[in-house]
């Protein structure tokens, strides 16, 4: 009789952990997802951040049968959206689309409202875009290492162009600045637009851009490519150096992933987690992204917490050692 109870015992415990996963991981039950899910996109519509944010919404929704619903709320580099997904319930969801700002901002502004790695659960890295150093045809520079020497040679006569302080744009030109030994002038805009159209006319000299907005101009003459920000070159422009070739070490690109609020159940992060990593991976998608100069990058939850780790300390330590003054 006694092993019989037990056996019970036990059957009824299996039972009872394959409902709890089937709520959290299915729907139509009465556990998560059982209402829309919100993605903020904290910067504004029609943007790279928006065409991502839509891919999932609309997997998810395939996936789950719940909506997943886009709601842009820009502002302060991204600060107010990532802030408002801090202190939103943990509950699934209240999701943020993320980018590398998050790994920069806590040094740059003063007032964040939150703390990234504290108030924020990463739950899976979505892919990069790199960055282009891309110059206006008239400057006499046609390498990394011509511009190095002409910026050495001409100090504080170049000016290089940025949508904003404190974006991966901005940084990265000062970590090439502090790796090199040079001094140029910054000039910030309010949005890569204005910023690149600037250096096409001659404004400013020279931009770090993300190759999804530069390749188009550098294509049609209106620009001249120099190198990629990322340590490898790409299949797609083999004849493209790297930054890093003239400058070891040198490594910007811009990366995207989903973050929840710090609380949010580890089994839902989980189930997030796997099933954003499959779609970021599926061959249609990829195709999708590709010719918009986005790179497949997929991680866990695990991973992603390991890159911002590993940017934050990267970023302080340029912060600290160049001087940018926070806002």
């Amino acid at each position: 009789m006694r092993t019989t109870f037990l056996f019970l015992g036990v059957l009824v415990a299996l039972i009872d952990c394959g409902t709890a996963f089937a709520q959290v991981g299915s729907a139509g039950t009465s556990g998560w997802p059982a209402r829309p899910i919100r993605l903020v996109v904290p910067f504004a519509a029609g943007g790279g951040n928006d065409l991502l944010a839509r891919i999932i919404s609309q997997e998810l929704q395939k996936k789950w049968g719940q909506p997943t619903l886009v709601e842009n709320r820009p502002g302060a580099g991204g600060n107010i959206g990532a802030e408002y997904v801090a202190k939103s319930s943990a509950d699934g969801y209240t999701l943020l689309l993320g980018t590398n700002t998050l790994a920069m901002a806590p040094f740059i502004s003063r007032n964040m409202g939150f703390d990234v790695q504290k108030d924020l659960a990463a739950v899976a890295m979505l892919t990069t875009t790199p960055f282009m150093l891309v110059v206006n045809n008239a400057l006499p520079v046609r390498t990394v290492g011509e511009l190095i020497s002409y910026a050495r040679a001409n100090p504080g006569k170049l000016s290089y162009a940025t949508p904003g302080i404190g974006t991966p744009h901005h940084l990265g030109a000062e970590l090439f600045k502090n790796m090199s030994k040079t001094f140029m002038v910054h000039i910030a805009y309010r949005g890569s637009v204005p910023a690149l159209t600037d250096v096409m006319t001659g404004q400013v000299q020279l931009m770090w851009a993300t190759i999804n907005v530069a390749l188009p101009q550098v294509n049609a003459g209106k620009l001249r490519a120099l190198a990629l920000a990322e340590p490898r070159r790409l299949e797609s422009l083999k004849e493209l150096p790297t930054v890093a070739e003239s400058l070891p070490g040198y490594d910007v690109s811009a990366w995207y992933a989903v973050f929840a609020p710090a609380a949010t159940p580890t089994a839902i992060v989980q189930v997030l987690s796997t099933e954003l990593q499959r779609i970021y991976r599926d061959r249609e998608v990829v195709q999708r992204l590709a010719p918009l100069g986005y790179e497949p990058a997929v991680s866990g939850s695990s991973e992603l917490a390991a890159v911002l780790a590993a940017d934050l300390k990267k970023w302080e330590r340029l912060v600290r050692e160049v001087g940018i003054r926070a806002e």
